[in-house]
């Protein structure tokens, strides 16, 4: 039971001192200070001085103590190093011993040498864990999760207040997995907390859980020093969309709730389960919830950008005079890059001269005209540069360019070296300027009217006779320059590669008008007569996909899960005759009396109506069944056991075998037979979609310039998506067939009504990295995943994250089935709840109970990039298709690099 505040209270600051061994250095003398709390009288509560052991007893040597909230301090000094002695019982331990340690303050001096016996990675790990064990940072959630207290590394402490996730899940006869909360580890897939966990798992592992399985959805942990926060693990979510991943939830001294994933927000789904246990606790009377104000503007600025997208001023493709690459600002620049030299101020330079760098937008070089030519025809023109705050008049040196012949065609100095950027000889823009906006519209919602009105405000603080440029050539010369601007992210994640394992696929209503799309816009979605044609699959082989395929069977076993309950021992008379699923499915309606069995225990009828449930969802068997874990169901239906990482595979199989083997009685004979007939089941369709291997990768494919066609990814296009003659919609630009799927499927009514395009599709890791995207001329479908992932990826990635994955898992195994035999189609944990009708195979929340790869992905790491997005909006909306492919890859580039830095620095 979790102490009540004013037991909390009655702890004291007792100041002890731990000797321990280490390994490869003598022994240091470590003093800490540690929060105590016990029933002693107050005359007997005093300073207190401790010898112990830094190695764990022998296994039968010593109680197995209670480590909910403390570990024990003994208080008799020894000789040797010590081992927890019988005469300290358990009791003590709760009342007098009952120890809680946030902070470790550490001052070494050197005593004779021992021999440790536990290993470390790091002297720094071996203090940490020393830490851990002996001032009680451990918590153990269940079989396989543990928390633990965070290190400070700068104070060889533990850190007050910070605690973190860490699980380990099985993966195969000899590997094992682990995930970890903490920034260190999302980023770079290793932190100290993994290494304690591999080093120390035998020892971790003899800690007692804190709560009954299943956990509850906050358990009680620890209160820090002074009673200034209450630490809580909770849970986001319950029933049919629980995932099992927990964060640290924390009831601060000022009365206010701290989630580690969701901050102080209001609307966190994490704290209504600290708040629930802390009334019942006591710790809280009451509490208020506050309102957040949405608030939020647009300009509409739709005849600035088709002005300055539509108008032709004679400057060619490249539209300007400078071409020397220019470095991405300072404040976005990555480690690797050469650093950005800030240019001196240009206020010193009034006149311009020709150097080597000189050339039309046409291309020709100074290099190419002789230098008769170069003093006949030189000469000297009033030039503006625009800066940030304030205009400049300058003199510039130019030469027509014998290439165009044209009064508006000349030669002109490149000027990067000076930051600034030469458009057209006339007008010239410092980089500050340019580079001011793009940091402007990335961090904030700003149109381009905007900030020159901003602009214009300043030039007018310096000069009421200072102007600005007009909106419309500052629109033209800042695509101009980001298109030499070295901007580029490369699309990639550092920690997850090219290739990443794990795909979050999402569409954005990031759209421009249909009007405004040109010929050159193919998406990977694209195909012509020219491309190649599959005939082996056919609509009549897509039939009949799902593990019971009668909608009206379905219905019935539905029917029946909804009238009854885990404790109903027979069947109600509401339910239709079973005679056709006893005809059709008897293994089915097997399971469904063993269900409502008196003797099977409740818990086991619980399980077995969750597996029911799933055998009547409409998806995919696939789904249920991967094709990785038809072996295992077979051996199972076999020998009646399988290995502990079926249940990564195939979750709800996984959750009843491990029930009965905990409990160390057989699996029923019902049982057996539904994984042998599913198993059965997964096999045929296969079988059925498998009828063609996929298309070899190539690099022959032709390039086209990304801003044109609309597609930009950081792998280049291996394959071209193919075309499948023999299925009904395949050659429909709208996904016909998801509009009819019921409550899954799409509208894009917000699309059609403002004659919009369906926006693009984003690919993302699960470090919220942009891996690219493209233009969906129509609407949003399941071709959009499918083409982007087949096109690009070599091997198709093991799990696709889509809010349509239901849907998403048919279409892809449909066409290409060899391709995408080893991927899981799983929908985020935000989409989840508006699934009423898909199983749980489906959901990512039900995927992470068994497998730490997906549990510490961020699912919704889409949604984070969306909500990015929606500061371009309203701009994109009015641009040509060109610029707004340009814009949205500008700000992408932009977005990633950020996360890159932050991630680098964690």
């Amino acid at each position: 039971m979790p102490l009540h505040p004013d037991d909390h209270s009655k702890r004291r600051t007792s100041y002890i001192t731990v000797e321990t061994p280490v390994s490869t250095r003598p022994l240091q003398h470590r003093t800490s200070y540690i929060n105590q709390h016990d029933s002693l009288s107050t005359a007997d509560r005093r300073h207190k001085r401790t010898r112990t052991s830094a190695g764990r007893a022998d296994s039968g040597q010593g109680p197995v103590l209670s480590r909910s909230r403390s570990v024990p301090v003994l208080t008799e000094s020894f000789d040797a190093p010590a081992v927890l002695s019988d005469q300290v019982s358990a009791a003590q331990d709760a009342t007098t011993f009952d120890m809680l340690t946030d902070n470790v303050v550490i001052q070494s001096t050197d005593i004779p040498s021992a021999q440790s016996s536990v290993l470390l990675c790091t002297e720094t790990d071996e203090a940490y864990w020393f830490a851990l064990e002996k001032l009680g940072g451990i918590f153990r959630i269940d079989r396989n999760e543990f928390v633990l207290q965070n290190w400070d590394v700068r104070c060889e402490s533990l850190e007050i207040g910070a605690y973190h996730h860490i699980i380990k899940l099985p993966h195969g006869p000899s590997e094992m997995g682990i995930a970890c909360t903490c920034p260190q580890w999302k980023a770079h897939h290793i932190c100290p907390h993994h290494r304690i966990l591999h080093d120390h798992i035998t020892e971790l592992q003899t800690y007692p859980v804190l709560a009954p399985n299943p956990p509850p959805p906050a358990i009680f942990l620890c209160t820090t020093p002074f009673a200034s926060s209450h630490i809580f693990s909770c849970v986001s979510s319950l029933g049919r969309y629980e995932s099992g991943k927990r964060v640290i939830v924390s009831l601060q001294r000022d009365g206010r709730w701290h989630c580690q994933s969701c901050r102080f927000a209001e609307g966190c789904k994490h704290k209504a389960h600290a708040v629930t246990f802390a009334i019942e606790a006591g710790f809280i009377s009451e509490f208020s919830e506050n309102g957040l104000i949405n608030e939020g503007t647009a300009d509409i600025e739709n005849t600035l950008m088709m002005h300055a997208g539509g108008r032709n001023d004679g400057l060619g493709e490249r539209g300007c005079i400078s071409h020397l690459p220019i470095p991405p600002p300072r404040w976005c620049s990555l480690p690797n890059e050469a650093a950005y030299a800030a240019p001196r101020p240009i206020c010193i330079e009034t006149h311009f001269c020709l150097d080597s760098t000189a050339r039309c937008c046409c291309g020709m070089s100074i290099d190419s005209i002789s230098d008769l030519d170069r003093l006949l025809s030189q000469a000297t023109q009033p030039a503006t540069v625009f800066g940030l705050t304030y205009r400049l008049e300058v003199t510039l040196e130019v030469i027509p360019c014998p290439a165009c012949r044209h009064w508006r065609r000349l030669l002109g100095p490149d000027l990067s070296n000076l930051g600034v950027f030469n458009w057209n000889n006339s007008l010239l823009f410092t980089h500050e300027l340019l580079n001011a906006f793009t940091n402007a519209f990335t961090a904030s919602e700003t149109p381009f009217s905007a900030f020159c009105l901003t602009v214009r405000r300043c030039y007018e603080d310096h000069s009421s006779t200072m102007s600005f440029c007009s909106d419309e050539t500052f629109v033209r010369a800042w695509f101009a320059f980001v298109r030499l601007q070295e901007l580029d992210s490369k699309m990639e994640c550092p920690t997850c590669g090219p290739c990443p394992s794990l795909v979050i696929a999402d569409g954005v209503s990031l759209a421009t008008h249909v009007s405004k799309l040109t010929r050159n816009v193919k998406p990977p979605t694209w195909t012509d007569s020219q491309s190649e044609t599959i005939n082996s699959i056919s609509s009549y082989k897509a039939r009949r996909l799902a593990a019971i395929f009668q909608r009206d069977l379905r219905t019935i076993v539905n029917k029946f899960l909804d009238s009854t309950h885990s404790g109903s021992k027979e069947l109600p008379e509401s339910v239709v005759d079973l005679f056709k699923i006893e005809s059709l499915y008897p293994d089915v309606a097997s399971l469904i009396h063993l269900v409502v069995n008196e003797q099977t225990a409740l818990h086991h009828r619980k399980n077995s109506r969750l597996l029911l449930r799933q055998l009547a969802a409409p998806d995919i068997v696939l789904q249920l069944v991967p094709y990785a874990a038809i072996e295992l169901l077979k051996t199972l239906s076999a020998t009646g056991s399988a290995p502990d990482w079926l249940q990564s595979l195939c979750p709800v199989f996984g959750t009843i075998v491990n029930a009965y083997r905990n409990e160390g009685t057989p699996l029923p004979h019902e049982l057996r037979c539904v994984a042998k007939w599913l198993a059965g089941r997964a096999v045929d369709v296969y079988t059925r979609l498998a009828q063609h291997e996929p298309a070899e990768p190539t690099e022959n494919l032709p390039r086209v310039p990304w801003y044109k066609t609309g597609t930009h990814y950081g792998l280049p296009a291996i394959r071209s998506r193919r075309a499948y003659s023999k299925l009904k919609y395949d050659a429909r630009p709208v996904d016909l067939d998801a509009e009819e799927m019921g409550d899954c499927n799409k509208f894009y009514k917000t699309y059609s009504r403002n004659h919009l395009t369906g926006g693009i599709l984003v690919l993302w890791c699960t470090h919220s990295i942009c891996l690219g995207f493209h233009t969906i001329p129509v609407a949003e479908g399941r071709n959009d995943v499918f083409s982007a992932v087949y096109t690009r990826f070599r091997q198709a990635p093991q799990v696709i994250i889509y809010d349509f994955a239901c849907q998403l898992a048919p279409y892809c195994f449909v066409r290409e089935a060899r391709y995408f035999r080893d991927t899981r189609f799983l929908i985020d944990e935000l989409h989840a709840h508006d699934h009423t009708r898909c199983g749980q195979a489906c959901f990512a929340s039900n995927a992470m109970r068994y497998d730490e790869r997906i549990r510490s992905a961020n699912t919704s790491a889409a949604e984070c990039g969306n909500k990015g997005i929606k500061r371009i909006r309203k701009t994109v909306s009015f641009m040509i298709h060109e610029h707004a492919v340009i814009f949205t890859k500008v700000f992408l580039d932009v977005w990633n690099r950020t996360a890159i830095r932050r991630m680098l620095e964690t």
